[in-house]
């Protein structure tokens, strides 16, 4: 992709970069005890585009159908800004959450089902047009895998802990390929991070909320 056809894109993924939530509001956000106040605090700033709309946040089903439609609609969108042949591969990006990495069978604690992961992977990247960083596309989507897959649904201090040490790479990734598709992927996989983590924050507590609070 060359740079003047991804500087479009490019300026448009910087503003979004710039406005995620910071740890200083993920902390608030954990110190909250019931999935009402949680939901509340994200009414306004940088998490409430993604919880607008969702009217009770104590309904886990509804909680993931809300945050899978809003991640689904924020993939089209990124993938309207890039040159229509990259356009597939970033919509199809979009689906990696939904991948099935542990059998529907497998009793809880298992772990993922890593040829799932792999043939994803092999299908993903034969979207990816011929260019030089489609290569290093991969890596976003091979960091983000682990995380989707086990246990990382949950909320709490190991699953934000384990998300933490993945941003790191995520945003080297997004910084030092600027202009060009790797920085796509990079940001939609922090992106999907942070979903994760407003999911498990509010699903938590959904489930675990006193009857009546």
């Amino acid at each position: 992709m060359a740079d003047t056809d991804f500087a479009y894109a490019q300026s448009r993924l910087q503003s979004r970069y710039g406005a995620r939530a910071d740890e200083a509001l993920w902390r608030a956000l954990e110190a909250s005890r019931g999935a009402g106040h949680y939901l509340a605090q994200t009414r306004s700033g940088p998490l409430a585009a993604w919880t607008d709309g969702l009217a009770d946040a104590r309904d886990p089903h509804r909680v993931e159908q809300h945050l899978r439609e809003r991640w689904q609609r924020h993939v089209d969108e990124v993938a309207g800004w890039l040159p229509r042949r990259w356009q597939a591969a970033a919509r199809a990006f979009g689906r990696l959450p939904e991948l099935p990495l542990k059998p529907p069978d497998a009793p809880a604690g298992a772990a993922a089902d890593p040829d799932a992961a792999a043939r994803w992977l092999s299908a993903w990247q034969r979207q990816l047009p011929a260019a030089a960083e489609a290569a290093l596309c991969r890596r976003p989507a091979e960091l983000l895998l682990p995380r989707l897959s086990g246990g990382s649904r949950a909320g709490g201090p190991a699953r934000a802990a384990g998300a933490a040490a993945v941003q790191p790479a995520l945003a080297r990734l997004f910084r030092r390929h600027a202009a060009t598709a790797v920085a796509v992927f990079a940001y939609l996989a922090l992106v999907a991070l942070d979903l994760e983590r407003l999911r498990g924050g509010l699903v938590v507590r959904a489930l675990f909320e006193p009857e009546g609070a």
